[in-house]
């Protein structure tokens, strides 16, 4: 089991190098449930979604230093919010459906996680990309049950098993009035919409609800 060690992390939030998981990534690919394609889209994803708060509408604040300061051009931070405002929105329109009509995302409050959740797939995807193009091993591991579905296609399923699980309308209902992060099957809906990619790997009619003309795209 990976070991969590924190020394500064909290001290600026580009500064990540006090704080590393002590399992390492010979260990995942000798596990016999590796799959480079659900790994990448997985771990990969929560690794970019890390590094990615570290340009979200707090930690942009904040300079190589970790010192409070404003270090963006206008320009850019024009472009940055007019960016950020279509993610807002996106979020903002996510109705809860499990809590009645009268209950909606925080596209507001969650703005900052949301950001990173779609930084991050984007992230990993990349890195998954230029993997792929030097990989020159044999074929990845089948896994029971999954041989019908391609390498992106187990990419992205990785990322959506991340965010599998049940709440209870208590704890739903909380997170939804107090939480920064968006309902586990938004963070979903909401990232994977924007992907192109995504809407590609799965054949998604364009117009449809994961493959919308307007996609939010901020990194």
């Amino acid at each position: 089991m990976a070991e969590i060690v924190e020394g500064e992390l909290f001290e600026s939030y580009l500064q990540l190098s006090q704080a590393s998981v002590k399992k390492t990534l010979e260990d995942i690919r000798r596990s016999p449930d590796y799959n480079r394609s659900l790994n990448y889209g997985a771990i990969g994803a929560i690794m970019g979604h890390e590094l990615t708060h570290g340009f979200d509408d707090q930690g942009r604040r904040y300079d190589k230093e970790g010192n409070l300061k404003q270090w963006w051009t206008e320009k850019t931070l024009v472009e940055y919010e007019q960016r950020v405002q279509c993610i807002v929105q996106q979020y903002s329109h996510y109705h809860v459906t499990q809590l009645g009509d009268n209950f909606t995302v925080n596209g507001i409050n969650t703005q900052g996680e949301n950001i990173a959740d779609n930084g991050g797939l984007r992230e990993a995807l990349r890195a998954y990309r230029k993997f792929q193009a030097r990989q020159n091993e044999t074929e990845d591991k089948i896994l029971p049950g999954l041989a019908e579905y391609s390498p992106d296609q187990l990419f992205f399923l990785g990322f959506t098993h991340m965010w599998c699980g049940n709440s209870t309308k208590g704890a739903l209902k909380s997170r939804v009035v107090d939480g920064v992060h968006s309902p586990n099957r938004y963070r979903v809906i909401g990232t994977l919409s924007n992907s192109e990619e995504f809407s590609e790997a799965w054949h998604c009619p364009k117009g449809s609800p994961m493959n919308p003309e307007k996609k939010c795209i901020l990194w």
